[in-house]
C-alpha cells in the first residue's frame, strides 16, 4: 500500500501505507524545498508520533535543515511558529481526524500556510528526482524550543474583538486525548472560564478515547458531561486541535458547522466585511454573513484553498464547516483557540443569551454526509454524474450544485480513498432524490 499524498501533505496507516522510509524521503524533499535553515516540528499524541518525529528529524538533517522540536502542540501552533523570523517552514505530525493507527505530515510554508500549489508541484518533482543530501560538515543539527503554546495563547488574547471580562462561564473540554489538552486548559484559565476536562489521554493501546472526529455521533460523552456539570457549553476537539465542535448548555450537540457560523456572526458584528467558507460548509455561514450585510464566498475544500480565496477577495474572516475558524488578522490557519475565544466572547457580549438560543435563531437545515470507496478514480464518475444531474454550478472541487433551500457536493476525498456525497437542505426530498441518483451512478461505475 502507498501513502495518500494531497495538498495537506502525506498520510497513511503507520507501518502499512506510511513507513519510516516514506517519512524520511518526504521530509527530505520538504527540507530541500524549504531551503537550509530552521524548520519547526510539532506533533499530536499518536503512539507512532515519536517514531515519525525521529524520521522527520533525520530527513530534514540529511539535507542540511536544522529541526526545531516543539513537542506535542496543536497544528495552528506549528503554523504560528513557522512564521517566526529565521524559520523556513514547519511540519505538523498528525493525521487529524483519522483513527490512531494513522499518521501524517502536514507541510507548512514560512508564511504559516499549508503548501500552495506551486510548492506542492515542486515537492512532487523533488520526490521523483535525485535529491542532493548534505555531507558531514553541512548536516543539520536539531534543537528543542519551549513556550510555543504560551505564545499562541498570547496572540489569541491580543485579538481586538476578544471580550475578556463579563459573566462567569463554565465549559467542558473534550480533548480526545489529543494535542489540544494543555492548550485548551491554559486558554480557559487565561480567559477566566471555569472548566472540566474529559477524555484527557490516549488509551494504553494507542487509540483515541472516542472517535477522533468531533461529529454529532461521537460526542455523547461530552453532552452528558455538560448536563452533569451544569456548564454553559462544551468544546470538542480533533486530535491536532485545529477544529472545534460545540455542545450547548442543554447538552445538545449542535456540531461543527455552528462553530463557523457563530464565529462569523460574532466577528462580523464588530468587524464587517467579506468572508469565505468552503463548498461543503453549511448555509448557516451564509445566514450569519447576511445577518450583518456581508458577502460570503466559497472555495474548494481544504484550508489552503480557503486562505487563497480569502486573499483573493480581501476577507479577514473565514473557515471550514468542519469546525475550523480562520482570522487572518491573527494568522492564516484554522484555529480552535480562535473559535473558543469567539464562543466565550459571544456569551459575554450577550449576557442574556446562550449557545442554544443563538442556534435556535437560525433556520433548521438537514445535513447528510456519506462516503463510499471508489477504486476507479473520479473522472468516470464525474462524467456519469454530469449526465444525470446536468451541468454543475461549481466544478473547482468535484461537482457542486445549488438546490432550492440548499446545495449538494460530490467530491473525491483528499485524505481517504473515497468519494464524498454531502448535501444540505431544508427539504429532505431534495437530498433523498439526489442521493438516489448518486447511488445509481456509483453502481454503474463499479459494474463497469
Amino acid at each position: 500500500m502507498k501513502p495518500i499524498i494531497s495538498g495537506s501533505g502525506i498520510r497513511g496507516i503507520f507501518g502499512v501505507s506510511l513507513t519510516v522510509a516514506d517519512v524520511v524521503e518526504f521530509a527530505s524533499a520538504f527540507g530541500i524545498l524549504a531551503g537550509r535553515g530552521s524548520v519547526v516540528i510539532g506533533r499530536d499524541t499518536r503512539r507512532s508520533g515519536p517514531a515519525v518525529e525521529a524520521a522527520v528529524t533525520a530527513g530534514l538533517m540529511s539535507v542540511g535543515c536544522d529541526p526545531v522540536l516543539l513537542g506535542i502542540v496543536p497544528t495552528p501552533t506549528v503554523q504560528l511558529e513557522a512564521m517566526r523570523d529565521g524559520i523556513r517552514g514547519g511540519i505538523a505530525i498528525t493525521s487529524s481526524h483519522n483513527p490512531g493507527e494513522w499518521n501524517a505530515l502536514k507541510l507548512i510554508g514560512a508564511d504559516g500556510i499549508f503548501l500552495r500549489s506551486e510548492g506542492r508541484d515542486r515537492l512532487m518533482e523533488l520526490l521523483d528526482g535525485d535529491m542532493q543530501h548534505a555531507h558531514y560538515r553541512t548536516a543539520g543539527i536539531p534543537r528543542e524550543l519551549s513556550g510555543s503554546v504560551e505564545r499562541h495563547i498570547e496572540g489569541i488574547l491580543s485579538l481586538p474583538w476578544l471580550v475578556r471580562e463579563g459573566r462567569p462561564l463554565k465549559a467542558v473540554l473534550d480533548v480526545t486525548g489529543g494535542a489540544a489538552a494543555s492548550f485548551a486548559s491554559m486558554l480557559m484559565e487565561r480567559l477566566g472560564v471555569n472548566y472540566t476536562v474529559i477524555n484527557p489521554d490516549m488509551t494504553p493501546s494507542g487509540d483515541f478515547p472516542r472517535v477522533a472526529e468531533p461529529t454529532v455521533e461521537s460526542l455523547n460523552g461530552l453532552s452528558r458531561a455538560v448536563i452533569d456539570e451544569k456548564a454553559d457549553l462544551g468544546f470538542a476537539f480533533d486530535p491536532d486541535g485545529d477544529r472545534l465542535a460545540l455542545v450547548d448548555e442543554n447538552g445538545r450537540i449542535i456540531g461543527e458547522d455552528y462553530t463557523v457560523a457563530l464565529a462569523l456572526d460574532f466577528i462580523l458584528s464588530v468587524r464587517p466585511g467579506p468572508a469565505v467558507v468552503n463548498l461543503s460548509t453549511s448555509r448557516l455561514a451564509e445566514d450569519a454573513a447576511a445577518k450583518h450585510g456581508c458577502r460570503l464566498y466559497r472555495s474548494p475544500v481544504g484550508e489552503v484553498n480557503v486562505v487563497e480565496e480569502m486573499e483573493k477577495c480581501g476577507a479577514i474572516t473565514g473557515g471550514e464547516g468542519n469546525g475550523g475558524v480562520i482570522d487572518m488578522a491573527f494568522h492564516a490557519g484554522r484555529d480552535s483557540g480562535v473559535a473558543m475565544a469567539c464562543a466565550v466572547s459571544f456569551l459575554r457580549d450577550n449576557p442574556g443569551s446562550s449557545i442554544g438560543s443563538w442556534a435556535d435563531s437560525y433556520p433548521s437545515y438537514t445535513m447528510f454526509k456519506k462516503k463510499l470507496p471508489l477504486k476507479t478514480g473520479f473522472e468516470p464518475l464525474r462524467s456519469l454524474l454530469h449526465e444525470k444531474y446536468g451541468p454543475a454550478d461549481d466544478v473547482r472541487d468535484g461537482l457542486w450544485y445549488y438546490r432550492n433551500g440548499g446545495w449538494m457536493h460530490i467530491r473525491p476525498s483528499g485524505t481517504e480513498p473515497v468519494v464524498r456525497f454531502i448535501a444540505e437542505n431544508r427539504d429532505n426530498s431534495y437530498i433523498e432524490e439526489d442521493f438516489r441518483i448518486f447511488l445509481e451512478a456509483m453502481e454503474s461505475v463499479c459494474v463497469e
